[in-house]
This record gives C-alpha cells, structure tokens and sequence, in this order.
C-alpha cells in the first residue's frame, strides 16, 4: 500500500471522493424516484435495477477499450466532468418528473410500469453509464499489466467502497437534513469537478501500452466464463442479502432515514474493509479458488448464523417504544449502528475480501486488465437479479426465514462450485466447509420464522389480547390483536402501532364533511383500521381509498363488519398504490382529501405527504369548497408541528386545528373557504353522518370549543419556522432536535 501512495499519491484520494459523490447521488436520488414511482416494493427495485444497470454497462464499454488507450486518466477526467454536468441535469429533471409523466400514463398497470421504466432510465442511464466506467479506466491506468492487477484492484474497490461509506452516512445524517435534496446534489457535482480538474491539470504524459498478457492463463476461454458466472452468483447473493437484512431489521432499528443509513453503511464499511484485507491475498501468485471456495462457505455460514443472532436481538427489543419507534432520542443513533453491525458486517467483510480476488482471478484467466470491466459488469448483473429476486418471489413465496436459508444455500453451491474448478484434492477439503453450512442451515430450519416470533413476542409482552391476524406480503408484515373482551382492535405494520378502532380515525372523516353542504367523493392516504372509509360512507359519499400494503386490505373487513356489503354496493374502493401517486393520476375532484400515515412524522417516506408540494397537489385535486384534513400524531417536535401548519398556510387559505382529549395527535384543517361554525348548521350535518353513533360526545359545541388555533393563530405561530417541501423533507430528518432535546407535544 505505501509503495502504491508513493507512485500514485493522489488515485486513491480521487477515487474516495469519487465514492462520496456516487453514493450522494443514489441516496437523494431514490428519494426523488420514489416520488415518480410511489413508495413500493417494485418501485424501489426497479429503481435499483436501472441505477445498477447503468454501473454495469459502463463498466464493460470502458473495460473493452481501457486496454488501448494511452492516457486512461485524462479519460478518467473528462468522464468525471460529464458525470457532475449530467448527475445536476437529471436531478432537475426528476423534480418535474411526476408533474410531467402523470397525464400520460395509461391505465393498464403493465404498460404503466413500462413507461415509468423508461423515463427512469432516460433519466440515471448517462450518469450511471459514466460512473460505471471509471473502476475499468483507474485499473487499467495503475496496472502495468495482469499480474499486478490483483492488489491494486482491491485497493480502488476498497476506497471507493470507503467514500461511498462516508457518502452515505453524510447524506443520511447530515446534508440531505440541512442543504435539502437539490443543495446535497450541487455538493456531490462540486466534488466530480474538484477531481476532474485535479486529474485534467496534472494527469500524467500518455503510456507505453503494456503488453498483452502479464501471466499465462491456461484454459482462458472456459475458465473465464466460469468466474463471470461465480461474479453474477456471489452479487445475486449479496443483494438478496442486503434486502432480506432491510426486511428483518427494520423490527429492531425501526423505519428511518437513519435506520436506512445506519445499515448501509454497515454494509459498505464490511465490504471496504474486507477488500483492503484482500490486498494481501491478491499480491501472492497462488491459486486463489480454493480460498474463494471457502469463503462463500464462510459467507453461508455467518448469514444463517445472523439468522440465529436475530432471535437473540428480538429478546432485547421488546420494551414498549418499540411499538412506536426504536428512535425516540439521540443515544438510538447508537443502538442503530450496533444492531446492524452485529448481524451484517461479519458478511459484508467477507464478501468485500471476495470481489477483488475474484476479479484478479478472471483478470489472469482473461489475459487483461479490462476484463474487470465484464467482471464487475457479471456481478452487478448478479446484483440486479438479487434485488429483484428477493423482493418479488422470495419474500412473497417463501417468507424471510426461507428466503434466508435459500440464499445461504446458493452461496454455499457457489463454494463448491468454486472447489470444483480447483480440483479433485480441494473439492475434497471443501466438504467440511459444506458440511458446517448444511448443518447450521439444518438448525435454523427448526427454528420459528424470526419476523413473527419477534412481532409476537413483541406484543404478547406490551398488548395481551388475541392474536386475530398476521400476514408478511412483500411492503411488510401485517398483525391484528384483539383485546379479549374484543372492545379495542389495533392494526401493527412490522410491529409499529399503525391504527385502531378509536375515535381519532373517525374524527378525521367526520370533521372535513361537516363543513359542507352536499359532499359526494372523499380521497384517504391510508387505509389503516378502516374508520375514516366507514365514517366517510355514513355521509353518503363515494370513498377512494389509496393503501399501499396489501395485507392491510385483507385485515379491512376484521375492523369493518360490513365490509362486502359496502364494498359490493361500490361505496368505496381500495387501490393498491402509493397515496400521493395515486392522488396524482385521478382525475376526479374531491369534497374531502384525508392524510393518515404511519406514526411517527420522521418515518421513513411519510414526509412525501407532509410537504407543501403534496398539499398544493392535493389543493388542485379538491373542490371550491373541499376540506383537506391531515392526522399530525403526537408525540412531535413542537417545530416539525408549526413547520407543517406553515407549509399549509403557505397553500391554503384557511387552516384550522383540533386537539382532542386523549387522542395522540391533532387534526387540521385545511380550506379555500372559512370554515363555518353556526350550530345550526353544525348539528344537521352530525345528523347526516349519524355522527353520535359512532362518537356519542360530538356536539356543535364540542366542535367549537377544542378549536385548539383558528386560521389567525395558525398564520401567526407558524410564521417563525420554515415550510417542510419535497427539496427540504425537515421532518424527516429530526437528528438535530434529538439532540437539542428540542420541546415535545405530548
């Protein structure tokens, strides 16, 4: 390593801050596709197959012609250049991407998909192209020829792999928070500039092209192929890995932005770390097989065995805030990281001491440094089909302990595979390794599915009552429990609290309608327990409904006992889709648009319908006299609370809100028109709803006197605090208030 900083002191420099921006991009720019795709499963995917994708092509264009250029630098350089110019073009882009693509998108759900595939990928395709090909490039340019290929490979994978740690973790916990998605973006183009400037100024005069082939490669032809079908099945592996851990932990580190960021930076620190290791390996000129062998022994291994570790984390999560979120002050932040790395980073290690190896292994049976390109381009093509593997047919066919096991499985075969290639004497001495792998496997099998021994132990320990539904389908695992007199039924989402048959869900229906006249269609984000759809039905309105678990639905009629009835007279509907997407592509307008999303504010994607861009959409999507009614659960940070009664007022208006006696949040309400308060008025239109049948306590005086602020006092208060936009998510970044020990609403 010394020798390589002396030769190339500022590569290594160049290529960490070339995984800083990378990983910028991707973390801000997901965020921004979500809102084109809508907050599922097969949004995130697909997203993460395109942006995959991209690196791969890249990688086998530049490893094709890497070889043959005498200044692969200077190429380097202009490359960086294009990247921050198209990385800045594509976000502005993407910002108007929802507005832009929703007239046009048809109604079938096919060719929906495939048009939002499209623009998806006319939008990351040329950065992602680009960044693609600068591991190929670096390699060739450090790289006398293939036998010194090996350690210096693992070297730029491991520092890039470094920036793109610090790159996460920055945008998660800190820019993204306080620059918003747009200044973070600039950031990370600003660091592509530094490097191709530094690169264009002081790049090196052109090289002697080195010769052909640095170690004889017997058997190149087949020998190749093999090791690009190992690179494809150790990424198909480490994905399917990486999307297994996000579903389970998301039960001990909770649904944030930094839970997110916590994991994955545990993810690429195991494997920056284990690349560096690789170093040592790649610099000896043994047979590397027999070592790869085992370590995707190694790597089944330790991935049934965190399976195991899980059972024993669930024991400690099951104290009651767990139930709400695991991330209710600023010492969290640590058990988040602490968790992760239990389960994940032992893996991680070992796949990043993998990869480089690997690749130097192909690169000697191929004869040439640009093979890396096809290498890294196989493995993230592995990589793709893992993502989409996992998410679409393991978890919803097999469920997550299977789906564990499976994977584990393919990464023991992958060792023998890899045993077999080194002949008779090693596929011998692998047997141990795959024995140990079957039997842990064999162990685990035995063992209950952790996501419902945990969700279960969880709530048998904070709620006894009755266990009356659970379901795990692929946006999460879904439980109703009864009390056991059966008065109180509450609805969990991976063991949060989501909803229950209380008043507050009724609230939110009955309290818009009761200031108009002649309602006829009402719009809801979130299904939950079903009492703002049955409350809106009892005024005699037409309900759409937008839920995005479809578990959630099948519970539906355990909360509503009239459930078929309704649904066959077509008093509502329930469309399987992200609120704000859904709300965007109907073309009716609404008498009452109601918000109700997971607890708490800063869960992960419910600030997507807490911005003041979502609240001028839904402004276009209502009525003259139409009521936007929003649910802001407590506990909340007293300034997320007036940042979005500011982005309300800078929308509408006329903003009213309530705070309700022992209900856990407030509801505002959000108008063209002043809300009228004659009681005359207000007690027929109770009458209409048959509101004290299902709240008995409602009169037109409790109406008026737990106003909690009228328009005047909204306008006011919120005045000092900033509004929470789709460029500047604040609630969803509350790290800085934690630490403040900033005021609560309680």
């Amino acid at each position: 390593m010394k020798n390589f900083l002396k030769t190339h002191p500022s590569v290594p420099l160049l290529f960490f801050l070339s995984g800083i921006s990378g990983l910028v991009y991707e973390t801000v720019w997901f965020r921004m596709l979500i809102r084109v795709f809508g907050s599922t499963l097969e949004a995130t995917s697909v997203v993460l197959a395109v942006f995959m994708g991209g690196l791969a092509l890249g990688a086998v264009l530049a490893g094709r012609r890497c070889d043959k250029l005498k200044n692969p630098l200077l190429v380097y350089a202009v490359l960086e250049l294009l990247v921050a110019a198209s990385a800045v073009l594509a976000t502005m882009l993407m910002a108007g991407l929802p507005e832009f693509m929703a007239p046009l998108l048809p109604e079938g759900a096919a060719a929906t998909a495939a048009l939002q595939i499209a623009a998806c990928a006319a939008v990351l395709l040329p950065p992602t192209v680009l960044m693609g090909a600068t591991l190929p490039l670096l390699a060739s340019y450090l790289s006398s020829g293939t036998a010194d290929s090996g350690g210096k490979i693992s070297r730029l994978y491991a520092l890039n792999t470094l920036g793109a740690v610090l790159g996460v973790l920055a945008s998660g916990y800190l820019l993204i928070g306080h620059l918003g998605e747009r200044g973070t973006v600039a950031l990370a183009a600003l660091l592509n500039l530094l490097i191709a400037l530094r690169v264009g100024f002081f790049s090196p005069a052109p090289r002697q092209l080195p010769a052909a082939a640095g170690i004889p490669a017997a058997g190149t032809g087949a020998g190749y192929r093999r090791m690009l079908f190992v690179m494809g099945a150790s990424g198909f592996t480490a994905l399917a890995l990486e999307v297994l851990w996000a579903r389970s932990l998301v039960l001990t580190i909770g649904n944030s932005v930094y839970a997110f960021s916590a994991m994955l930076g545990v993810y690429l620190l195991g494997i920056a770390l284990g690349s560096l290791y690789a170093e040592r390996r790649a610099a000896g000129n043994e047979d590397p097989l027999p070592v790869l062998a085992r370590t995707q022994a190694a790597i089944a291994i330790l991935a049934v065995a965190g399976l195991l570790v899980f059972y024993l984390i669930g024991r400690n999560t099951l104290h009651p805030k767990y139930i709400y979120s695991p991330l209710t002050e600023a010492a969290d932040i640590f058990s988040l990281f602490g968790w992760a790395a239990l389960i994940i980073f032992p893996v991680t290690l070992l796949m990043g001491f993998f990869f480089p190896l690997a690749a130097q292994a192909g690169v000697r049976l191929a004869g040439r440094v640009g093979a890396v390109g096809s290498l890294y381009a196989a493995n993230t093509l592995g990589t793709i089909l893992g993502s989409l593997a996992a998410g679409f047919i393991l978890v919803p066919q097999l469920g997550t302990k299977f789906s564990f096991l499976l994977t584990a499985l393919l990464a023991a075969l992958t060792g023998a595979f890899l045993a077999s290639l080194a002949g008779e004497e090693q596929k011998r001495r692998f047997a141990p390794w795959l024995a140990a792998s079957a039997g842990l496997a064999i162990a685990a099998f035995a063992l209950p599915d952790p996501v419902f021994n945990i969700i279960n132990r969880r709530l048998s320990a904070n709620l006894p009552g009755i266990l009356a539904y659970y379901n795990e389908d692929k946006a999460g695992a879904v439980s109703v429990v009864f009390s056991k007199d059966l008065s109180v039924k509450s609805l969990f989402i991976n063991g949060v609290a989501v909803s229950g048959n209380g008043e507050a869900g009724k609230l939110m229906s009955h309290f818009p309608l009761l200031f108009q006249e002649n309602p006829k269609e009402m719009f809801i984000v979130g299904l939950g327990a079903g009492n703002t759809m049955r409350s809106g039905v009892l005024h005699g309105v037409k309900v759409t409904v937008a839920e995005l678990v479809a578990s959630v639905r099948e519970a539906g009629p355990l909360f509503v006992g009239d459930w078929k009835e309704l649904a066959a007279a077509g008093r509502f509907s329930v469309r399987l889709n992200d609120g704000r997407n859904e709300l965007l592509r109907s073309r009716k307008l609404y008498d009452a648009i109601i918000v109700d999303v997971t607890p708490p504010i800063y869960s992960s994607g419910s600030v997507n319908v807490y911005s003041r861009d979502f609240f001028r959409l839904a402004r276009r999507k209502m009525t003259k006299t139409g009521v936007f009614s929003i649910w802001i659960p407590k506990p909340c940070f007293e300034s997320d609370y007036f940042m979005m009664l500011r982005s309300l007022r800078e929308t509408f208006p006329h903003v009213n809100v309530w705070n309700f006696p022992g209900l856990p949040g407030f509801l505002a309400l959000a108008s063209n028109e002043e809300l009228t308060m004659d009681h005359k008025t207000l007690e027929a239109r109770i009458k209409r709803g048959n509101l004290r049948r299902e709240v008995p306590f409602v009169s037109p005086a409790f109406v008026t006197k737990l106003r909690f602020m009228d328009n005047r006092q909204v306008e006011e208060a919120a005045a000092a605090y900033p509004a929470v936009t789709d460029d500047r998510p604040y609630t969803e970044f509350p790290l800085a208030r934690f630490m403040a020990f900033s005021p609560v609403w309680d």
